[in-house]
């Protein structure tokens, strides 16, 4: 008898795994509902507001005049001026970090002058520039992501937009990728009717899967067929990480947008409304008394379309002065202005201070700047040693030599404001105790150093 109910319950609880196994998500609905998550992860809204104010589309651009209406309730009053003033603060403190440390061409050092021949032939200026703007997306959005990609050319590196990548990370501390899920769309044609499909494409060492998204779900893309990450000779092969590189802004990969749009909110805000009360409050106050009419909005009618108003036989009109003062507001956005500067850690160049500085004061005034730009130039060079690995992969993939052991080295030239006659000279005090490498990168009439020292007959 025990042992009957034994085998029952055993069949039962197999049952039970077997029905439980049935209900389980494929790993396609599983990756469905990742990419439906992410449309409104706040992480990503984030970024997508961090690209709204990068063009000025700030929230005050959206803001309605509201009033009390009879019931009690806010109601919209379009009659009230609307004055929306959008300030660019975000775009400048954005701009001055990717100027100070990309305004400038970066150099490269390696070991052997015919690995920094092919490494200079592969960063040249267009993909240099499109390292400046990578940073100033990383400011933006927090992270900016950079796919390297191989054709008959040779290697190449994408910018993709950082609201369309999901990353998954193998570590906490994000630094291995164990894949990425790509999300973006497009407009085609169905038959004649036009239509906006989402592509969806996951990207892990095995290689990559291609598939469409409708209606929350996903299906294989018909024209896109599961393939490797790259063919060289008609051969495919699979890099050895995920060809994805992130370059963060910091190691958190929060947006600039987190810390001061706030301000720029509040700014907007007190700007436009000064501005309204300028052009809504009259110099005086109207007292009206036996107003000879139907309403406060056939006076104001007849007050601006007649300049006069009709009045019974004991009525009259009189007027009441008033100022406006706005020197609390000022010192308000003063006060915002500094806040703004000083979470943002950039340069308020209309700052009195900055119009008569020089010399250790000018630098005192770059320390908030210079600190945040070198945590974005640490976690830079990381993302350049990841660039670095792809290379010398398809260096040596395609014959051209393994450079796996050499020594590589990137120097970020900082856009400051210099004293160049204290510059120039302390360049040349330096000669003999430094390198002429050392020295000409420092020099600010140099822009390409290893042109420089071709000139000077040492390469």
């Amino acid at each position: 008898m025990f042992f009957t109910e034994k085998r029952k319950e055993t069949k039962r609880v197999n049952a039970l795994i077997e029905e439980g196994a049935k209900n389980l998500p494929t790993d396609d609905e599983v990756l469905a509902d990742r990419v439906k998550e992410w449309a409104f992860d706040p992480k990503r809204l984030q970024m997508l507001d961090g690209e709204r104010y990068y063009r000025g589309d700030n929230d005050i651009l959206m803001r309605r005049r509201l009033v009390i209406g009879e019931d009690g309730e806010l109601i919209e009053d379009k009659s009230l001026t609307n004055n929306r003033i959008a300030h660019s603060f975000f775009r400048k403190l954005v701009d001055q970090k990717s100027q100070y440390l990309f305004g400038r061409p970066f150099s490269i050092s390696a070991g052997g002058e015919d690995y920094g021949d092919i490494l200079n032939g592969i960063f040249d200026q267009k993909l240099r520039r499109k390292i400046q703007n990578l940073c100033k997306e990383a400011v933006v959005k927090g992270i900016g992501w950079l796919q390297p990609y191989i054709d008959k050319e040779g290697i190449h590196f994408q910018k993709i937009p950082a609201e369309e990548v999901i990353p998954i990370w193998e570590d906490s501390e994000h630094t291995v990728l164990e894949a990425v899920v790509r999300v973006y769309t497009s407009e085609g044609y169905e038959g004649r009717r036009k239509k906006v499909f989402t592509h969806v494409e996951y990207w892990d060492l095995n290689g990559v899967k291609f598939y469409l998204m409708e209606g929350g779900k996903l299906s294989p893309d018909p024209l896109k067929p599961d393939c490797c990450h790259m063919k060289i000779n008609g051969k495919g092969y699979n890099f050895k990480k995920v060809p994805f590189i992130p370059f963060k802004y910091n190691e958190e990969e929060i947006s600039l947008i987190r810390y001061v749009k706030p301000l720029i909110d509040d700014y907007d805000l007190l700007k436009s409304d000064d501005s309204n009360a300028i052009m809504d409050t009259p110099n005086s106050i109207l007292v009206v008394k036996n107003y000879d009419g139907q309403g406060l909005g056939e006076f104001r009618k007849n007050l601006s379309q007649y300049k006069a108003v009709k009045v019974t036989d004991d009525g009259g009109l009189d007027i009441k002065s008033t100022g406006l003062s706005t020197d609390m507001v000022e010192k308000h956005l003063m006060l915002d202005r500094k806040d703004l500067y000083e979470a943002g850690r950039g340069v308020d160049t209309q700052s009195e201070d900055f119009k008569t500085a020089s010399g250790v004061a000018l630098k005192f005034l770059y320390a908030d700047l210079d600190l945040d730009c070198n945590g974005i130039e640490r976690e830079f060079l990381s993302g350049f040693e990841e660039m670095l690995s792809f290379v010398n992969l398809w260096l040596r993939l395609s014959g051209q030599g393994d450079f796996g052991g050499q020594k590589v080295e990137f120097v970020l030239n900082r856009d400051i404001i210099i004293n160049e006659e204290q510059a120039i000279e302390d360049c040349a005090k330096s000669e003999g105790m430094l390198s002429r490498r050392t020295v000409l990168e420092n020099h600010p009439w140099v822009t390409d150093v290893e042109e420089e020292l071709r000139r000077c007959g040492e390469m």
